[in-house]
């Protein structure tokens, strides 16, 4: 019996008339045994290097794709030698799109050679090489790594600075760019507490609040660390989402601007994914509780104004 995930390779024997397609077996059989290694060991996506900057030059976009390597889906590797600049067509279908970097082989011209006993010429060597394409955010390449994500509206594309998937630390893929809206968060709430203390309004202290500040500090002591796992910052601000409900919720409506968070809070809490959904559904969500972060920087700001009219 064999499996769709066995291997084969040649069997060589004394007396064994050899083919072409003998050849390519043998070398199939190293190459699916490396990507396999890659794959299983290092994962797939970015392994270094291969920032995206969209640049606007008119009416016209360009990608600057830094040089550096990744690993698809499949285990293929892309190499990029050196920095590249890449026109991009603005899709005429709004929405999201990612930039890929194809793996993919052809002939090279310069190897041609005669085919026995005919007046044909064929190439004798294939060359990798790697190929940038915009396609689709929905749409999946196993044999492609993303590079970046951009949005598309009304004729304008605007890169969006969201995680792509890294090779070798995929946990951590998205790190640099969660890591900061949770601490801000978390700065930006202790600053309305602070305030709220110099006010009539906290003169009790609700379970709400004792739970909300713990949840704080105890989150500010988890991003310390480097190299924070996505799943933890995830449920980090998952449950920071959820104290802030049980805080907020109940706070007398000092301003206008408290009680519309207070509403904001209330469904981004309604919508928080449990612990064994994916991370996928996770960043969905994230995207929301982002959005938190500047009507909560106007409550601190209103709170800074009129603080000492509340005494």
């Amino acid at each position: 019996m064999s499996f769709e995930h066995s291997l084969r390779r040649l069997n060589a024997f004394e007396g064994l008339c050899l083919t072409a397609q003998d050849l390519m077996d043998e070398q199939l059989y190293h190459r699916q045994t490396q990507y396999r290694h890659a794959l299983y060991l290092h994962g797939f996506g970015v392994v270094q290097g291969l920032q995206v900057e969209l640049e606007q030059r008119k009416k016209k976009y360009n990608a600057v794709i830094k040089s550096g390597y990744g690993i698809t889906r499949q285990g293929q590797g892309c190499h990029l030698r050196g920095d590249v600049m890449v026109p991009l067509e603005v899709p005429k279908q709004d929405g999201e799109y990612l930039l890929w970097l194809f793996h993919v082989e052809k002939g090279d011209p310069d190897t041609q050679r005669p085919v026995f006993d005919t007046a044909d010429l064929r190439e004798s060597r294939t060359i990798e090489d790697v190929a940038p394409r915009l396609l689709p955010a929905d749409d999946e390449h196993p044999n492609a790594v993303a590079l970046t994500r951009i949005n598309v509206r009304l004729g304008r594309m605007v890169q969006m600075q969201l995680p792509v998937p890294r090779a070798g630390r995929q946990i951590r893929a998205a790190e640099s760019y969660l890591k900061p809206r949770v601490q801000e968060f978390v700065r930006v709430n202790r600053k309305i507490i602070t305030n709220l203390f110099r006010t009539d309004t906290l003169k009790e202290q609700s379970i709400g609040l004792v739970l909300f500040v713990g949840a704080l500090t105890s989150s500010e002591f988890v991003l310390l660390e480097e190299g924070t796992s996505d799943r933890v910052l995830y449920r980090a601000a998952g449950t920071l989402a959820g104290y802030a409900h049980d805080f907020y919720n109940p706070l007398p409506p000092t301003t206008d601007r408290v009680a519309q968070f207070t509403e904001f809070v209330r469904r981004v809490h309604a919508e928080v994914p449990g612990p064994d959904q994916s991370d996928e559904i996770w960043l969905k969500w994230f995207l929301q509780f982002e959005r938190l972060l500047q009507p909560l920087q106007r409550v601190n700001e209103e709170l800074e104004r009129t603080v000492e009219a509340m005494r």
